[in-house]
C-alpha cells in the first residue's frame, strides 16, 4: 500500500470514526498517517533515529551516506536522524532517494560514481526503506560487488531490521555484515509458547517453507495488535452493556459516511489497555503512540542475527559480542574511503618534503609527522599520497587550499602556514612547528683578516714606533759606549747590540745593564712608553675583534621597516603580501628567491640586508651556516604549519589531538626532525667566533718564520762554505815568567794563525783577537786576576 492510499484510509477511519491499528513498522508504506483515531503499534523516528546516532557515534563516524524511501513517510525518517547526527556533530553527506517504481532503473554503479564523483569520503551507509524494497537493493549490491568494493560499514533501520527473522537465505548472504536497529522484544515463556504454536501452524499450512522458524517481531506485534483490539472491544461491551456496534448516518444525505457512535470510547478503551503483551508491556500515550524506549542493536553473521548490543534510555551498550562487518572481518571500519593526501611539487626545502621514485615515494619532516599522526588515531584511515598539479616553480600553497576546498584533493601534507584567510576555506589541525615569521641578517665578522694583528695600529703609528725604538737604540749607544763594555767594540756589533736593547725592553726581556744615569733616564723613558704602546695594542686589538660582532643595525620589525636595506623572501609565500599589507614596506625593497640558496648567496655578498620567512625554515639555515647568520627577532606572525583538511571534515578533531600528542613529546618530535635536519644548534666551532684564531696572525708567523730560515740558511752556509771548527786541541805551553797558557789550534789554514797574548797563544779570528785583547788586563796583573778573566772569556 502506497503513502497515498495510507492517507486514504486514513481519512477513511477519522470520517467513520473508527480506531484503525498500524503494527507493521517494517513497512513505511503500510503505516497510516497519524489521526484522531489512530493506534500505532511501532516505534517514533525520533527514538529510533536516536538509536542509530549512538550508535554512529560509538564508532565515531562522522559523515554518512543515506538511502532511503522516496515518499512522506522516508523523508519524516530522515528528518528524524539528520536532526539526532546534530546532536553527535555528525552529518549526512549524501542522500538518495528510491522507490519500488524507479527501483528498475536503481544502479549501485551510478551511486558509486557519484560518491566518488563528489568525493564523498564516507564509507558509512544507512538503508532507511521497507522490507521488500532493501531486499533488492542488497540483492543488486551483492550481484554488483558493490559492498566488498566500498567496504564500511552498513546499517539498516527498524524497517528492516525489525524483519531480518522472516528473511529467506539469499537475503541473509546479501545482508552478510549489516547491522541495525529493532525494537527489544523480551524472549519470555509467554513469548516462546506463542512463538511454537506460530510456527507449527505455519509449518502445517506451508510445509516446503523453512526459512521462518518463529513468529518473529513482526508476528508477535500483529499478535499484541490484535489482543489490544480484542480487550477494548470486550472492556467497551461490558463496561457499556452493549448487545452490538451501531453505526448511524452522520448527515441529511443518503452519501454521508456512517458514524461508529461508539468508536471514540473503542479508542480510549485501546489506548488505556495497559497489558502484558508477549513483546513487553504495552503502554499508549494519549495520542494512541506506542512508548517504546530500547532498542536491540543486532549484526547480520552467517545467516544468523547476533544481538550485539542495546539502546535504553539514551545511553548505547555493547554486550561484547564481537561483530562482523561486510568485508568478512572484525577490524571495525573507519567509515572512510582511502584519503587522497595531496603534496606540493618542487619543495623549497626538501626536508619538509621530499619526493622521490617518479612521485612514487614520499618522505621528509611534514610526511613523517603526519604518518606518526594517523597511527595514533583510534581508527587510522588508508590515504594514498598524490602529487598536486601546482606549479612548474615554487608551489602555490593557496592553490593547494584551494584544491582541498574543491575536493580535489580530502587533504594536504605540506609546510603550508595557517592563515585566516585559508581558514575559511578548509580546516587545520593544530600546528606541528615553531609558529611565527623571523627575521634572520648576516653576522658581521665572516671572513677573517690574515693581518688582524696590524689593524690596532695606523701605519702612522708603526712608523712612530719604530722611529722611537731607533731613537732608544742611538741614545742608549751613545751614553753607555764609552761607559759599558758591553756596549763597545766594532761599529756593527754597538748598532747590533742598541737595537737588541730596545726590542727585547718591548716584550721586558733582560737586556745588557745600563751603566750610565743618563742611559738609565732613557731607559725609564723607555719603558713606560713601552708599558703604554703594549695596553694600547692590547686594547686595541680587542676593540676591533669586538667591533666586528657589533650588532646589526636591523633588530625587529620596526628596525626593518625604519632601514633602506632589501628584504628578501620566498617566492610563492604569504610573506610578501604581509610585509606589504601589515608592515607597509615599500614592494621595491623586496626581492622574491625561489631557492633556499639563493637566500644564502644574496646575504653573503650584501644585495639583500635581512631575510623575512617562517621560523623552521630559518632555523634550518642558521644551522647550515653556523657562524654566518642569525635570527634578529621573536616571532611577530604566529601562524605555524598544519595539515589542511576539508571544511567540516570529521577527522580533524582526532588528528590535532594527535598532533597535539606529538608536539608535547618532544623528544619524539625531535627525533623526527634530527633525521631530516639534524641538530638545528650550531656545533663546538660556533663558539670561536670573537676568538683570535691562527688564521688571524698568519701574515705574522709567515714574516717571522721567513726571517728565522733566512737567518739559519745564511748561517749554514757560511759556516759550510768556511769549513767552521772540527777540532780543537787544547795544550799549556810553558813558557818563561808567565802563566800557564792555553794554545786554541784550528784546523781550517784560512783561520789559522797564533799570536802571543801575555802568554797566551790564542788561534782565532782577528776579530776574536782583539776582543781578547780589550778583555785582558795589562801583563803586570796577577796572574790569578788574568786566569779568572780568560776563564769568563772562554766560557
Amino acid at each position: 500500500m502506497t503513502a497515498q492510499v495510507s492517507n486514504l484510509v486514513s481519512f477513511l477511519a477519522d470520517s467513520a470514526q473508527v480506531p484503525l491499528i498500524t503494527f507493521a513498522g517494517n513497512d513505511p508504506s503500510m503505516s497510516l498517517k497519524h489521526s484522531a483515531y489512530s493506534i500505532q503499534m511501532i516505534g517514533r523516528d525520533v527514538l529510533q533515529m536516536k538509536a542509530i546516532a549512538a550508535l554512529l557515534n560509538n564508532f565515531q563516524w562522522r559523515e554518512i551516506v543515506v538511502i532511503y524511501q522516496e515518499d512522506e513517510l522516508g523523508l519524516s525518517g530522515i528528518l528524524a536522524l539528520k536532526n539526532a547526527l546534530q546532536e553527535i556533530s555528525a552529518r549526512i553527506v549524501q542522500k538518495f532517494a528510491i522507490s519500488d517504481e524507479s527501483f528498475s532503473n536503481f544502479s549501485w554503479n551510478n551511486i558509486t560514481k557519484t560518491v566518488e564523483g563528489d568525493m564523498t569520503r564516507s564509507r558509512v551507509f544507512v538503508i532507511h526503506t521497507s522490507y521488500g524494497l532493501a531486499q533488492k537493493i542488497f540483492l543488486e549490491a551483492k550481484q554488483s560487488g558493490i559492498m566488498k568494493e566500498l567496504g564500511g560499514a552498513w546499517v539498516v533501520t527498524e524497517w528492516v531490521a525489525s524483519s531480518l527473522e522472516i528473511a529467506d537465505d539469499t537475503t541473509m548472504d546479501s545482508m552478510q555484515g549489516v547491522i541495525g536497529v529493532r525494537i527489544k522484544i523480551t524472549h519470555t515463556p509467554h513469548f516462546e509458547n506463542i512463538s511454537m504454536r506460530w510456527k507449527e501452524k505455519f509449518m502445517s499450512l506451508y510445509p516446503n517453507v523453512t526459512h521462518s522458524e518463529n513468529i518473529g517481531i513482526v508476528g508477535a506485534y500483529a499478535y499484541d495488535s490484535v489482543r489490544v483490539i480484542a480487550k477494548a472491544i470486550d472492556d467497551l461491551f461490558r463496561d457499556n452493556k452493549l448487545a452490538e456496534l451501531e453505526f448511524k448516518s452522520s448527515g441529511k444525505s443518503s452519501t454521508d459516511a456512517y458514524v461508529f457512535q461508539e468508536g471514540n470510547a473503542l479508542f480510549q478503551k485501546a489506548v488505556n489497555s495497559n497489558l502484558e503483551g508477549i513483546i513487553g508491556k504495552i503502554k499508549f500515550s494519549n495520542s494512541g503512540l506506542l512508548e517504546i524506549h530500547s532498542y536491540d542493536i543486532v549484526n547480520v553473521v552467517n545467516r544468523e542475527i547476533r544481538v550485539v548490543g542495546s539502546w535504553m534510555k539514551e545511553e548505547l551498550k555493547l554486550n561484547g559480542v564481537q561483530i562482523m562487518w561486510p568485508n568478512g572481518s572484525s577490524k571495525t571500519p573507519c567509515g572512510f574511503r582511502k584519503f587522497i593526501v595531496g603534496v606540493p611539487p618542487n619543495v623549497v626545502f626538501p626536508g619538509f618534503i621530499n619526493i622521490k621514485d617518479n612521485d612514487k615515494s614520499f618522505n621528509g619532516f611534514c610526511i613523517e609527522v603526519f604518518k606518526k599522526a594517523v597511527t595514533k588515531l583510534n581508527c587510522p584511515f588508508d590515504y594514498e599520497f598524490k602529487v598536486s598539479e601546482n606549479s612548474d616553480k615554487n608551489p602555490n600553497y593557496d592553490i593547494l587550499v584551494q584544491q582541498v576546498a574543491n575536493k580535489t584533493f580530502d587533504a594536504v601534507v605540506a609546510d603550508i602556514t595557517i592563515l585566516s584567510d585559508r581558514s575559511e576555506k578548509v580546516d587545520f589541525t593544530q600546528p606541528y612547528t615553531d609558529t611565527g615569521l623571523v627575521i634572520m641578517v648576516p653576522i658581521k665578522n665572516t671572513k677573517s683578516s690574515a693581518w688582524a694583528f696590524m689593524k690596532p695600529f695606523t701605519l702612522s703609528m708603526w712608523l712612530t714606533a719604530l722611529a722611537f725604538i731607533l731613537l732608544t737604540a742611538f741614545l742608549i749607544l751613545l751614553f753607555e759606549r764609552h761607559e759599558n763594555d758591553a756596549f763597545t767594540g766594532e761599529t756593527a756589533r754597538q748598532l747590533e747590540i742598541s737595537l737588541w736593547f730596545s726590542f727585547a725592553t718591548i716584550v721586558f726581556v733582560q737586556g745588557e745593564k745600563i751603566m750610565t744615569s743618563l742611559g738609565k733616564v732613557i731607559l725609564m723613558v723607555w719603558l713606560f712608553v713601552v708599558l703604554i704602546l703594549n695596553s694600547s695594542y692590547t686594547a686595541s686589538l680587542a676593540s676591533y675583534v669586538t667591533v666586528q660582532q657589533l650588532s646589526p643595525t636591523i633588530r625587529d620589525t620596526q628596525s626593518l621597516r625604519a632601514s633602506n636595506t632589501s628584504i628578501g623572501h620566498m617566492d610563492g609565500s604569504f610573506v610578501e603580501k604581509y610585509l606589504i599589507d601589515e608592515l607597509r614596506i615599500d614592494k621595491n625593497r623586496l626581492r622574491a628567491f625561489t631557492k633556499a640558496t639563493d637566500y644564502v648567496e644574496s646575504l653573503r655578498n650584501g644585495s639583500i640586508g635581512a631575510v623575512v620567512d617562517e621560523t623552521p625554515y630559518i632555523n634550518m639555515l642558521v644551522s647550515e651556516n653556523c657562524g654566518e647568520f642569525e635570527i634578529v627577532s621573536r616571532p611577530f606572525y604566529r601562524g605555524g604549519f598544519g595539515f589542511v583538511f576539508a571544511k567540516g571534515s570529521p577527522v580533524v578533531p582526532e588528528m590535532t589531538s594527535a598532533v597535539l600528542n606529538i608536539t608535547q613529546d618532544k623528544t619524539e618530535l625531535d627525533s623526527i626532525r634530527s633525521g631530516y635536519f639534524g641538530s638545528e644548534s650550531c656545533n663546538d666551532s660556533g663558539n670561536d667566533i670573537g676568538r683570535l684564531s691562527p688564521k688571524n696572525f698568519w701574515g705574522l708567523f709567515v714574516i717571522s718564520t721567513a726571517i728565522y730560515c733566512a737567518l739559519l740558511s745564511a748561517y749554514l752556509v757560511s759556516r759550510f762554505h768556511k769549513g767552521g771548527l772540527k777540532t780543537v786541541k787544547v795544550q799549556p805551553i810553558p813558557q818563561e815568567n808567565s802563566v800557564p797558557a792555553i794554545q786554541l789550534v784550528a784546523l781550517d789554514p784560512n783561520l789559522l794563525h797564533s799570536q802571543s797574548l801575555n802568554g797566551i797563544n790564542t788561534a782565532s779570528s782577528s776579530r776574536g783577537v782583539r776582543r781578547a785583547y780589550t778583555a785582558l788586563p795589562p801583563l803586570n796583573v796577577h796572574h790569578q786576576q788574568r786566569t779568572t778573566r780568560l776563564h769568563s772569556l772562554i766560557l
